[in-house]
Order: C-alpha cells, then structure tokens, then sequence
C-alpha cells in the first residue's frame, strides 16, 4: 500500500476511535457465521494504534460470527491492560512476549529466539491463569528513528553511531512507558554509553514522537518497528549493531476461564495470528495513522483480505 506522507493524522484522532465500553452486536456487522452465537466477551487493548487495531480485529471477528463484544480498548499502560485481564475486567488482548518476559515474569535474559520466549512466556502465565494463543512472524520491538535527512548528515548507520556521532545535546525523545521499562531508556543508555551529560531527554505522548521527529523537536525518537509512519514520514531506524531488545512478536492473550468457557472462540482465533506478517503489520498501521481511516473498518477489511470470513 502507498501511503501519503502529507496526510499524516496525529495519534490523538486514532487513539479517540477507540469505542470504550461499547455493546456490538452481530446486528452491527454483516454476520459470516453464527460459530460464536452466544458468545460475550469484553476485548482490551493498551493506548497505541497497533494494539488497538489488533484488538478490534478480534472483535470483528467475534462479531462476524455471530458473537457480542464489549469494546474496551485504548487502556492506557501496559501494566494496567495486563491487570485488567489478570482480573477478568477484559477477557483477551494482544500481547507482546518481550513484554511479559522481562515486565511480568521478571526475567532478565533477551538472548533467546522469538520461538523460545514464546514458549517461556506461555508457559509463566499458566501461573496467572493467562493462555497465549499462537504468535504472529512480526516482531514490533523498540528502535530508534532518525530522519533520513540527518542520518545522511551525521553518518549515522547503526545504534552506536547515534550514540557517538550526534552533537552535544541532541533531544532524544522517548514515551513515559520506556523510561521505567527494564528494557528501557536507562538499560539502553548503559548498553550504548551514553551519558545524560552529552543529550536531552524529552518525554513525550505514546505515539507523538514521530512526527516531533520529522518535525526536528527530537534529533532522535523512540519508536516501534512495525510503525508505518516510519517510512511515510521520510525516517529511518538504523541498525541495532549491539544487542540490546529482547523479541516482541504479539499473540493473542485471554484468560482461561475464557477459553475453557468458549472452546469455539479459541479455534476462531487461532488462524489470525498466521495472517500478519511485518509488512501487513505496517501497512494496518499506516492505513490508520498515516491516511486517517477508522481502526473498526480496517480490522473489518482485514478479515476479509485475510480469508478470515467469507
């Protein structure tokens, strides 16, 4: 998909489509199926596009075979959206393996496959009666996005080149979130040796940093790979040359009074994880940020582009 650099929508407008608390019906959608009738599940998501849309896909989906769902999605904070499922205030969302590895089972080792971790983290949460239904090939982990403009400019290629080659007091800009991650800003700047001393940190809103970097406000920007503002907004991530993110390819998470309660939810959702690579990923991402469309039509295009529903 081709996406319009000039039509760039601020995160703000994405995040205000989510519907919060909102009964749908299978009234509310053209009904593929009725697999699911009488199935009626709460759906959260956190407060960033790309969780969003995942999470509408799995109401859409419900929805279209004949199942209810209450929208809560756009929760902010990862720990929140996870307590709210540990809880049962919301039934399923997707979630990220790095994520559960290092914030929620407190483990520290990131040289592990994607494949591994996933095994790992499912395993953990049988503890928290959390079940993690397949991985997606994507992996949305942490990168930083330089313009390609002073990339060019300062020589920048790798991770390390950020660290050594930009002028003192660049503004480095990261979200609220990444500063207290173990896998964060702070770990992130022993790995790479940078000092506070030589940059500006400049906290901003989930999702406001790219536009702040084509803008020039952040010389640097935290960011997530599978974000199709990336190469609409003319940014690029360098190359992570000294390891440091741990792999965080998304899968549905639900709880299991969930799924033993509805096995055929299960096996309705299982399929949609193989259907999202990288690249659709992106563009899901960009059909929503980048040209302005409703997170609920595009995870209704979706399944249907993706043989999902009939």
């Amino acid at each position: 998909m081709q996406v319009k650099s000039h039509k760039v929508v601020a995160v703000a407008a994405a995040i205000a489509l989510a519907v919060v608390g909102t009964l749908a019906t299978s009234s509310s959608a053209n009904a593929a199926g009725t697999s699911l009738k009488g199935v009626k599940i709460t759906v959260g998501s956190k407060d960033f596009t790309e969780s969003i849309v995942l999470s509408k896909i799995i109401k859409q989906l419900v929805i279209a075979n004949g199942g209810q769902v209450v929208d809560k999605t756009n929760i902010k904070g990862s720990a929140t959206t996870r307590e709210a499922l540990v809880k049962g205030e919301i039934h399923a969302y997707w979630e990220y393996t790095g994520t559960a590895w290092l914030v929620y089972q407190k483990q520290t080792d990131v040289n592990i496959s994607p494949k591994d971790m996933y095994t790992k983290v499912a395993a953990g949460d049988k503890k928290a009666k959390v079940k993690w239904l397949p991985m997606t090939s994507f992996n949305n982990t942490y990168a930083w996005a330089i313009t390609k403009a002073n990339a060019t400019k300062y020589g920048i290629k790798t991770y390390s080149d950020l660290a050594k080659k930009l002028p003192a007091g660049s503004a480095w800009c990261v979200e609220s979130e990444f500063q207290s991650r173990p896998d964060g800003w702070a770990g992130f700047k022993t790995k790479y040796g940078i000092s506070d001393s030589n940059i500006e940190t400049k906290v901003l809103d989930t999702g406001a940093i790219y536009q702040a970097t084509k803008d020039g406000q952040c010389m640097v920007g935290e960011v997530f790979a599978t974000d199709g503002r990336i190469g609409a907004l003319g940014l690029m991530v360098p190359q992570e040359d000294i390891a440091y993110f741990p792999p965080y390819n998304a899968a549905i998470t639900i709880t299991e009074a969930t799924a033993k309660k509805y096995p055929n939810l299960v096996k309705v959702l299982t399929p949609i994880a193989g259907k999202i690579s990288n690249g659709t990923m992106q563009n899901l991402n960009a059909r929503i940020d980048v040209l302005g469309e409703d997170a609920d039509e595009v995870a209704k295009s979706f399944i249907r582009a993706a043989g999902l529903v009939k």
